[in-house]
């Protein structure tokens, strides 16, 4: 196991932002290293055939139980867009 160390500097805002929205630093670092070095190693997801089925059947029952939650493309897009704005 090797340790990885690096520093990087972001702007005070930013900072302040990702702050207030509670999220841990060190776990979303985390999570997103081992993503990245996961895609590094071999350039695929490891997820197996049958997570992949569970993740799919759980989206479909989703969508079929709460189809208030999902909006027209172009709804989705303005939301987005709104986002992107507020950064």
């Amino acid at each position: 196991m090797q340790t990885i160390q690096f520093e990087y500097q972001v702007n005070n805002d930013v900072y302040e932002n990702f702050l207030q929205s509670g999220q841990e630093i060190k776990d979303k670092v985390k999570e997103f290293l081992l993503f990245e070095l996961n895609m590094f190693e071999d350039n695929s997801l490891s997820i197996g055939t049958e997570e992949a089925k569970k993740r799919v059947a759980d989206a479909v029952e989703h969508y079929r139980e709460h189809p208030e939650d999902f909006v027209p493309y172009s709804k989705g897009m303005d939301k987005i867009d709104k986002w992107l704005e507020s950064l």
